[in-house]
């Protein structure tokens, strides 16, 4: 039994040593940890020194008329995009802003040599810097800036590093589109505070765009930064403002193969409408479809560009040009058609005979279709020997009729040679009712009579045959003139047309794409 109670006791005492070195182990271990990291007690005591009596509503100076020195850089790190119909650019950015802070200053050597802390900048002041061209409806003014830490150094400067996006409005001239150049504005300003209390300067000439992600659309051109200091009516101090300036030119590969191209080229398509023949009704059709096709383009343009009347793009003035060149070209060729059916019973005036049959097919080489007319030729289309004129065997149906009414006005002029009579001296036939009369007279007429009065009916009939014969030659002649006239006109047309619409194209297209002729920046 007392051996019993001996060995509880020696355990007991055993289990007592053992949580004894347990808990002194332990305490040596917190010991240890404390002496480790003797800074962070450091800096929460400097922290909290310089935050005890700080309010972050005070202009961060001791004397009240010291003026707040705030210095702003911007680093572009992307171009989200540019909204041109609402005129709004948005960019991701990192902004950066540095101040004397009188209030956060200290000794290092009184604390562990800690020369920079973090603080949260809702706990400091900072200068209420907003964006005044900011198109954002959805954040309140100035707000567009993540609240990140501070970088506070024992002078007293404040380094404020925080990344932003932007959506600001920007006025775009579109007249260039798409080979166009804008300068977007971002001023960045305080919002409450006067030129006499905080002044905005630049850290650099220029922002920082050597980070900037490529841009399928646009490309950068500069970024430059201006200071300025600006009165406005509310108040006789000015107000100061750091204004970024973010210098872009449009790439238009894009635009040129999917917009101007096709514009182009359908342009050049419909002008081949005066080479088909002028009976064909293809013309007219070919033109209007070209027609439709332009007016859709255009509006695909007019989607594209902001809905404002300051200024017309070449571009929509490139679609006004082809568009009344096609509706000239739509009017002539219908008139042309109109002209070609028409058959009208009386020659083209002497002019239109000079001027087109003679002058424009000769200057244009139509040999086919040149005749060297003059102003007195209106008689010569009255008597004309069959074979004097150039018909043409356009019409094969038509060439048969010619060649059927020459062969027999040719045989009815042989006859009369062979009877030697003139049909103009070929006495008109004596009607009926007196033929017959005097039949009952003379009822002893001889057959030599007989004869000769069934030669003369036989004379009348040739001589209307021949005079028909010549008046349908002449109708012909004078169709033949009006056919030629339209296949001529159709061709000066289109060596017009063309020479217009390439001389149009060139001057719109070369001003458009000529960056000297473009003072938006």
């Amino acid at each position: 039994m007392d051996t019993f109670r001996l060995r509880c006791v020696l355990l007991a005492a055993a289990i007592i040593f053992v949580c004894t070195v347990k808990v002194s182990d332990a305490e040596m271990t917190m010991s240890n940890s404390t002496t480790i990291r003797p800074s962070s007690n450091t800096e929460n005591r400097l922290i909290g020194n310089l935050l005890s009596q700080y309010s972050r509503y005070v202009r961060p100076v001791f004397n009240e008329s010291t003026i707040v020195y705030v210095y702003y850089h911007m680093r572009l790190s992307r171009l989200l995009q540019m909204d041109e119909r609402n005129q709004i650019l948005i960019t991701a950015m990192w902004l950066e802003q540095s101040w004397i802070d009188e209030y956060l200053t200290w000794d290092p050597k009184d604390y562990d040599n800690i020369t920079a802390v973090y603080i949260p900048t809702t706990m400091i002041w900072i200068p209420d810097t907003v964006l005044y061209e900011s198109a954002d409806v959805d954040k309140e003014l100035g707000n567009d800036v993540m609240l990140t830490n501070a970088k506070v150094f024992s002078n007293g400067t404040v380094f404020w590093q925080a990344p932003a996006i932007f959506k600001s409005s920007c006025s775009l001239s579109v007249t260039y589109f798409p080979f166009d150049q804008h300068s977007c504005k971002l001023q960045f300003g305080p919002w409450a505070y006067l030129g006499n209390e905080v002044i905005m300067k630049k850290r650099a000439d220029s922002g920082d765009f050597s980070q900037l992600s490529p841009n399928g659309q646009w490309r950068l051109l500069g970024m430059p930064v201006e200071e300025n200091l600006i009165k406005y009516g509310c108040c006789p101090i000015p107000y100061s403002d750091v204004t970024f300036f973010i210098n872009l030119k449009r790439k238009s590969l894009f635009y040129v193969f999917n917009l101007i191209f096709p514009t182009v080229f359908m342009s050049f398509v419909s002008l081949l409408g005066f080479y088909l023949p002028p009976d064909s009704g293809e013309k007219v059709g070919l033109n209007i479809t070209s027609l439709l096709s332009i007016v859709f383009f255009l509006l695909l343009g007019a989607q594209l560009l902001p809905p404002t009347s300051e200024s017309i793009s070449y571009l929509g003035k490139l679609f006004s040009t082809i568009i009344v060149i096609m509706s000239i070209e739509t009017a002539m060729s219908v008139i042309i058609l109109r002209l070609y059916h028409l058959h009208l019973p009386y020659p083209p005036p002497a002019w239109a005979r000079w001027l087109i049959l003679d002058k424009a097919a000769k200057l244009l080489r139509l040999k086919g279709w040149h005749h060297e007319y003059s102003a007195n030729d209106d008689a010569a289309l009255e008597v004309n020997d069959y074979g004097a004129h150039d018909f043409k065997a356009s019409d094969p149906f038509e060439f048969d009729n010619r060649k059927s009414s020459m062969e027999s006005r040719a045989i009815g002029e042989s006859l009369l040679h062979k009877l030697d009579m003139n049909p103009d001296d070929v006495p008109e036939s004596k009607p009926k009712e007196k033929q017959s009369s005097q039949d009952s007279d003379y009822g002893s007429e001889t057959n030599d009579d007989s004869m000769g009065s069934s030669i003369m009916r036989i004379g009348n009939y040739i001589r209307r045959l021949v005079n028909n014969s010549r008046k349908k030659e002449a109708l012909s002649a004078i169709q033949q003139q009006w056919i030629d006239m339209c296949l001529i006109l159709d061709r000066v047309l289109l060596f017009l047309m063309m020479t217009a619409l390439a001389l149009g194209l060139f001057s719109i297209l070369s001003i458009m794409s000529n960056p000297a002729s473009q003072n938006q920046l």
